[in-house]
């Protein structure tokens, strides 16, 4: 079955979580019914988001589909104001500049967690991050940069990416860890443990051991596993219900964090931070914006 994410709405309150889509198709061999022509559109969407700009002709070399056919699925884009074409380019339409800033505004961990991230920033005049996960990759909610914040461009582009694995970092490993074993092991089956760096976990024992004494003590670390050079401290986000909402970070540069504020500092102050989001998630408003 496939992991899918849904989001509950209950007595004005919302629920995010990672569950198994229930909704099969038994003539299909388990999988989820899915309609191709949606299924096309959203291929196409994806091949102009890793190109910025394409072609029909560049389309029609990566895509199964006649010209014009494409040309009928690009017409129906850009009516409906998803794509908009240049000449003879096309590119993804402004659109999803709304749509991102809906999903995100009403997220209760940025909207109980964005202050709190920018006081991060504003205190330590490091890199603050709020993170969640999606099918089993890490999903960046929000993040502030400080004054002394070095790295920014990288994660802003990290931001835009759809594939970043969570046991490359320590927000991604305070997830992994509160994540159900069954969850985890998932996970590791179907992304694999690729290695970013010398540093990167890349054996399954070392994680899950790993993983455990995360548990035990409330934060995980990241000592240049994600980016060499890079160290950084987490501290999981849970609900009034106790559910795994995501986790926030602090990261800088070895040279900014130190030993002693690596092992000792950072942990306990990430952990206060996270303490605060989750009170502040249980008054958070969550009606739509």
């Amino acid at each position: 079955m496939q992991n899918v994410h849904t989001t509950h709405f209950d007595n004005n309150k919302v629920y995010t979580d990672t569950t198994l889509c229930a909704t099969m198709d038994k003539e299909s061999g388990g999988k989820p019914r899915t309609i191709q022509s949606v299924e096309r559109a959203c291929t196409i969407l994806e091949k102009i988001r890793q190109a910025n700009r394409v072609t029909l002709t560049e389309l029609e070399e990566n895509i199964d589909l006649s010209l014009g056919t494409l040309q009928t699925y690009m017409n129906t884009l850009c009516a409906n104001g998803l794509v908009i074409k240049e000449g003879r380019t096309y590119r993804l339409a402004h659109q999803f500049l709304t749509y991102g800033e809906h999903v995100r505004n009403n997220l209760p961990l940025y909207r109980a967690g964005r202050e709190v991230a920018d006081t991060i920033a504003h205190e330590t005049g490091k890199n603050a991050h709020l993170i969640t996960h999606h099918n089993g990759q890490e999903v960046t909610v929000y993040q502030s940069f400080g004054e002394g914040a070095v790295g920014s461009d990288i994660y802003i582009w990290h931001q835009a990416k759809l594939v970043w694995q969570l046991h490359w970092s320590a927000s991604g490993k305070a997830i992994l860890a509160h994540l159900p074993q069954e969850d985890v092991a998932e996970v590791v089956e179907e992304h694999g443990l690729e290695r970013r760096t010398p540093n990167t976990i890349t054996d399954d024992q070392k994680l899950y051991d790993e993983l455990e004494q995360i548990r035990e003590q409330g934060y995980a670390l990241n000592d240049e596993e994600e980016i060499s050079g890079l160290r950084a401290v987490a501290a999981p986000i849970h609900d009034p219900d106790h559910d795994l909402v995501g986790s926030v970070s602090i990261s800088a540069p070895i040279s900014q964090m130190p030993d002693e504020e690596f092992y000792d500092t950072y942990p306990d102050y990430v952990r206060e931070k996270a303490n605060i989001i989750e009170i502040e998630l249980q008054t958070v408003d969550v009606t739509s914006v």
